[in-house]
């Protein structure tokens, strides 16, 4: 079968650009304009690719059928052990850079996107970062080496297990999402991890622990959350002493 051909009969399942993809990853080619230049270009065997258009067709996310996502412009390792990378989060990173310290320290890190994507963009920063997942710090670790970047991971559950220094800013996405929100793509978020995505109190809960717990002594907090979310945060942060210096999009940069 040529490549042409079987893009056509990939559309019946899903859609092209996915298609596509999975093509472009299968065959290591640099791009999907490959894709046209090369379409009457046999496939001698489809059986990878055609498994994985199956496991899109089932709503399962591309990234985690791919193994990996881009995350500012990098590629990082996922799997179903981790929240995938988001757009929005990536606004975080812009907002550090233009604060520029010395020492950070990232709640949650899943990935470990956030916390090695600013050890490449701030190589003087220390940058340490936490997780309560046995199985989303080996993935952080495993993308830390793949970029050749200088984070420091701990097993914590938020700060109760390791402690930032003083001046550090702490950055955390931290689970937000309220289960009973009736705009939730449950299909796809379904095969993302609970730990990661979901909390109590209308998905504030571990936002507001982590509140609690932010010491004097640092230099600041960055939140994301739903932006329907905002207002109730800045309130609570307010209340703890802290006051909003940035909002925008979904984060929330606090002093």
């Amino acid at each position: 079968m040529i490549i042409s051909e079987w893009l056509k009969q990939c559309s019946n399942k899903i859609d092209r650009l996915d298609a596509e993809l999975i093509l472009v990853d299968f065959l290591g080619a640099s791009d999907r304009s490959y894709l046209v230049s090369h379409a009457d270009d046999e496939l001698s065997n489809t059986t990878q690719i055609d498994a994985q258009v199956d496991r899109r067709a089932d709503g399962e996310p591309l990234a985690y059928i791919l193994g990996h996502r881009e995350f500012y412009g990098r590629n990082f390792f996922v799997t179903p052990d981790v929240l995938i990378p988001r757009p929005e989060t990536e606004t975080i990173i812009d907002i550090v850079k233009q604060i520029s310290p010395a020492s950070i320290m990232d709640v949650g890190t899943g990935s470990g996107c956030i916390a090695i994507t600013l050890s490449l963009e701030l190589p003087e920063a220390s940058i340490n970062a936490v997780d309560i997942s046995d199985d989303a710090l080996r993935i952080a670790q495993k993308n830390a080496a793949h970029h050749g970047a200088r984070v420091q991971f701990h097993k914590s559950n938020l700060l109760n297990d390791y402690k930032p220094g003083p001046g550090t800013l702490i950055i955390a996405n931290l689970p937000y999402v309220d289960r009973e929100w009736d705009w939730l793509d449950h299909q796809s978020l379904d095969h993302e991890p609970s730990l990661a995505l979901y909390a109590e109190q209308g998905g504030l809960a571990l936002i507001y622990q982590l509140i609690d717990q932010y010491p004097e002594n640092c230099s600041g907090l960055i939140l994301e959350a739903d932006t329907s979310q905002h207002d109730t945060i800045i309130k609570y942060a307010r209340e703890h002493g802290l006051e909003l210096v940035e909002q925008q999009g979904f984060i929330l940069y606090f002093k």
